[in-house]
C-alpha cells in the first residue's frame, strides 16, 4: 500500500501543482494514461488530494541508518519515491528537504547560509512559506559572472529570505578577484568582513553537492589546471578527490572555508541522482556534511557503491 500512495502523491503533485497533463505524467512515470487517471481519483479517495496535496508519512528509517552508519554523519533524510525519474526524485526530495529544514528554522533567531547550484535553486523555489523571527539569511560565496540564475549567489539568498521573512546579507564582492592583491583589498572591505562574521557563525549552511560537471564550468570560466583530473566534486566550490580529498584548484577565492563549514551548527547537503553517486559518495567523505538529504533510489546507490579507500 505504501508503494501504491507513493505513486498517488507523486502524480498529485505533477499534475495539480506542476500542471502537467496525465499523459505527461503517464510518461514521466513510465505508466499507463489510465492509471495516471485511476491513481488521481485514488488520491481524492484516500485524502491525499483535498484542497491542497497531503504527503503520507512514507519512512525510510532503514536506509537512513545505513547511511549514517556507512559514511559516519549525523542525519540523514531519504525521500522515498515510486520510481527512479531523475526529475521527479529531485522534485521530491527537494520537498522533503523543504519539510526538515522548516523545522528548524520555525523557531527563529537563526544564521543561515546558502549555497548555489540547480538542486539549491529548485528548493528555494519550492520550499513552502514561513515566517520567522530574527533570522538572516546569506550566500556561502562573492558574485560570479556566471550567467545561469542558478549560480546567481546573492539572488538565491534573497529568494530564501524572501520565503521565510528573514532579512538578507549580500556579497558585494567578486568570488574570485583578478589578483592576490584585488583579494586582499576586498578582505579589507566592510562588505567582505560582515559576511566573513557571518561565516564564522552559521547556524544552518544548506548546499548542494556537484559533480564533473561544476569542475567543467569554473575550468571555463577560471581556467583549467592540472589537478582538475582529480577532482570529482564540490561542495560549496570546495573541491575533493574520491578520496574525499580536497583538491586545491583555484587561489584568491572569497568565500566561506572549509573550517566555516565544519563548525557550522548543522550542514545540510541536498543531493539525488544517478550521475552524481561518485560526487556524494566522495563528498560524504570528506566530513564536511552533518545531514544527507536524498532520495532511496541514490541512497542505495551510495551505500551499495561505497568502498572505503
Amino acid at each position: 500500500m505504501d508503494f501504491q500512495k507513493k505513486q498517488m502523491r507523486e502524480a498529485a503533485i505533477l499534475y495539480y501543482e506542476k500542471k502537467h497533463t496525465q499523459q505527461e505524467i503517464a510518461q514521466k512515470m513510465n505508466l499507463s494514461r489510465q492509471t495516471v487517471s485511476k491513481l488521481l481519483n485514488d488520491a481524492v479517495k484516500e485524502k491525499i488530494v483535498e484542497i491542497k496535496i497531503h504527503n503520507p508519512e512514507i519512512t525510510c528509517t532503514d536506509l537512513e541508518q545505513a547511511v549514517c552508519s556507512t559514511f559516519n554523519i549525523k542525519n540523514a533524510v531519504v525521500c522515498g519515491v515510486s520510481i527512479g525519474n531523475e526529475s521527479l526524485c529531485r522534485l521530491m526530495t527537494v520537498r522533503k528537504a523543504g519539510t526538515y529544514v522548516k523545522s528548524l528554522i520555525e523557531k527563529g533567531n537563526q544564521k543561515i547560509a546558502i549555497s548555489w547550484g540547480r538542486t539549491i535553486q529548485m528548493f528555494v523555489d519550492e520550499f513552502q512559506k514561513v515566517r520567522t523571527a530574527d533570522t538572516v539569511v546569506f550566500p556561502l560565496f562573492g558574485a560570479t559572472d556566471q550567467e545561469q540564475t542558478y549560480f546567481l549567489s546573492n539572488e538565491l539568498a534573497r529568494s530564501f529570505a524572501d520565503k521565510i521573512g528573514a532579512r538578507v546579507k549580500y556579497a558585494w564582492f567578486p568570488y574570485r578577484p583578478d589578483s592576490m592583491s584585488d583579494c586582499g583589498l576586498f578582505k579589507k572591505t566592510s562588505y567582505y568582513k560582515k559576511l566573513q562574521s557571518l561565516w564564522n557563525d552559521i547556524d544552518i549552511a544548506v548546499v548542494g553537492i556537484g559533480n564533473n560537471e561544476i569542475i567543467q564550468t569554473f575550468g571555463k570560466a577560471f581556467g583549467y589546471n592540472e589537478k582538475c583530473a582529480s577532482a570529482i566534486g564540490d561542495i560549496s566550490t570546495h573541491f575533493f578527490n574520491a578520496d574525499g580529498e580536497f583538491v586545491e584548484l583555484y587561489e584568491n577565492t572569497l568565500c566561506a572555508s572549509r573550517e566555516n563549514l565544519k563548525n557550522a551548527k548543522q550542514t545540510i547537503a541536498i543531493a539525488c541522482g544517478e550521475e552524481k553517486t561518485e560526487a556524494i559518495i566522495g563528498a560524504l567523505r570528506t566530513r564536511l556534511i552533518d545531514t544527507l538529504i536524498t532520495d532511496e533510489y541514490t541512497a542505495k546507490r551510495i551505500v551499495s557503491g561505497n568502498t572505503q579507500p
